[in-house]
């Protein structure tokens, strides 16, 4: 019990001497670009948000808030980008060490559709950002979506924080310190306002999502993809899409460097398919898809990698 004691003693000293250490630099002359490392590296990597700074910062030159607030949104979200680049490049090696193939693919079939929500949620709020970057980037998610939510959360939060503290200085503090849980819900609340009027690819991707495979496969085509298409999470990236679009088959590596896909369902959703199969995952470069249709029926409900 004492051992216990004491390694929490030393964990609660270590972070506030690094929350002391952050807010020291608001008396510094390089407090601005402080204010932009701390924000750009709490996205992927420093554990303390970048408010620890903004707020004494906001409080010591209120005329200048606002310019504050712009320089720690900028900061975050490149960093931001720079969570996603690290979970682009090793956050799936990392994860198919410990989880089967199949469960990292429905990990991500999941995520795929609600992740711009989570990372607009976790950029308003206490919740670890971090996590949200660094998976988006694990996961293949859509980029732009993932930028636009962080651009409209992160800008927001700071924004807000640095409003209150333009308007009402020691008062505004307190009352943020008081009130953090309040105001991240009502800050939560004005993100899917937002997103229900500016989100619309968002919500595509969720109701597509939310669909299951036809009883009836009414159309078959096989698809040949040609290009920087293996390596770069391709067939994940179909499976997830076909998932969503309620379709059927297979998707498997060929030995000419080239992807085969074999998909029943809708024609409609056919179509949405090989729409994203021509732009494929942030890694792929798709040169040529080449499309025709496949007699039979699906060999079942499922749509699988082969390997």
């Amino acid at each position: 019990m004492e051992t216990v004691r004491e390694l929490w003693a030393a964990f609660k000293g270590a972070v506030t001497g690094l929350l002391h250490w952050v807010e020291s630099f608001a008396d510094h002359p390089s407090g601005d670009w402080a204010l932009f490392l701390i924000a750009f590296a709490e996205s992927s990597v420093f554990p303390i948000p970048p408010d620890v700074l903004l707020i004494p910062l906001c409080l010591g030159s209120p005329e200048d808030s606002f310019r504050f607030a712009a320089i720690c949104s900028v900061g975050s979200v490149l960093g931001g980008i720079g969570g996603y680049a690290i979970g682009h490049v090793g956050g799936r090696p990392v994860l198919r060490r410990f989880f089967n193939e199949k469960r990292v693919a429905a990990v991500a079939s999941y995520y795929e559709r609600y992740n711009a929500w989570a990372t607009g949620i976790a950029g308003l709020t206490p919740l670890p950002y971090k996590l949200f970057t660094i998976s988006g980037g694990a996961f293949g998610i859509n980029f732009k979506i993932f930028l636009l939510a962080s651009v409209i959360s992160r800008s927001l939060r700071f924004f807000v924080v640095a409003t209150l503290l333009y308007f009402y200085g020691e008062e505004a503090k307190v009352f943020i310190e008081k009130h953090l849980d309040l105001l991240s819900i009502l800050f939560v609340i004005l993100l899917v306002l937002g997103f229900l009027i500016l989100g619309r690819g968002v919500g595509r991707t969720a109701r597509t999502g939310d669909a299951e495979p036809s009883r009836k496969m009414r159309s078959g085509r096989k698809i040949i993809v040609t290009g920087r298409v293996q390596g770069v999470w391709f067939r994940d990236f179909t499976r997830r899409r076909a998932v969503g679009l309620g379709l059927a088959g297979t998707v498997r590596n060929r030995s000419d460097g080239t992807v085969e896909v074999r998909a029943w369902g809708a024609e409609t959703a056919l179509d949405e398919l090989e729409r994203a199969l021509r732009q494929g995952p942030p890694a792929a470069d798709v040169r040529e898809l080449d499309s025709q249709p496949l007699p039979g029926e699906a060999p079942g409900a499922g749509f699988e990698i082969v390997h």
